[in-house]
């Protein structure tokens, strides 16, 4: 299955900051409209047999959730959030997009499938909600053989971002985005890593511990009981700086 469409699509909105120009989408929207269309035919669902291994798989799923977001908000545009399209959360849980011949919601792409099926949590990193607080857009397209390279730099980048993750030495205290509190269990049912060094129940500290620059993970297994708090979450739209 060919994300090649999606790759130019990022690589000519979407800025180094995740940032969106959807005003130019909107007026040249063909591309877009053609990969959707192609999601909407085949999916690892529907056709596994172009999904050779589940990196492939994931990479679709992947791609999928934030090009059916470029979609829906562009449908919609101008808009100021995604919490402004279908009221009430409506723009996660009952507008539909066709995926292999399927009609999903984005919550069920993001919470029936990518997070119980694949079981990664680092792909919290990579999903895009159309939101400022989001991590940001990749302006590259997913694919399978890249997929875990991909996964891991955006890990890092999300945890080495102070409006994902910050610590203050003096309190102590540790800020945390919000996502890390939305889906804490992914981070704490984690199977995939394993470090002697954990508690015998893992707890969202020892998953970012593994992973934060070591003076920083050091500080923290030296406070165990540090005063967690989650930042508000900023719903507003990741349009490009300056753009309408």
């Amino acid at each position: 299955f060919e994300h090649s469409l999606l790759d130019e699509i990022l690589q000519t909105y979407v800025d180094t900051q995740g940032g969106v120009d959807y005003l130019s989408l909107k007026s040249d929207r063909a591309n877009l409209d053609s990969y959707t269309d192609s999601l909407a035919l085949y999916s690892p669902l529907s056709h596994p047999q172009l999904f050779p291994t589940s990196d492939h798989e994931l990479a679709y799923w992947i791609n999928a959730y934030n090009a059916f977001v470029l979609r829906g908000v562009i449908d919609a545009y101008p808009v100021d959030s995604v919490m402004d399209i279908k009221y009430f959360n409506g723009f996660f849980n009952r507008q539909q997009f066709i995926a292999g011949g399927k009609k999903m919601t984005l919550d069920h792409i993001g919470n029936q499938i990518i997070r119980p099926v694949y079981k990664d949590p680092r792909i919290h990193f990579v999903v895009n909600c159309g939101a400022i607080s989001c991590p940001a857009l990749e302006n590259q397209a997913f694919s399978g053989p890249n997929l875990n390279k991909r996964l891991a730099a955006a890990q890092i980048r999300f945890m080495n971002n102070p409006q994902h993750l910050l610590i203050n030495r003096q309190t102590p205290a540790l800020y945390l985005s919000k996502i890390l509190d939305w889906y804490g269990e992914d981070f704490i049912n984690w199977n995939t890593h394993k470090d002697k060094s954990v508690s015998a129940i893992p707890t969202l500290l020892d998953y970012l511990i593994l992973f934060l620059p070591q003076a920083d993970a050091d500080f923290l297994r030296q406070h165990p009981d540090i005063e967690i708090s989650f930042y508000e979450y900023n719903w507003q739209l990741n349009k490009q700086s300056g753009k309408k």
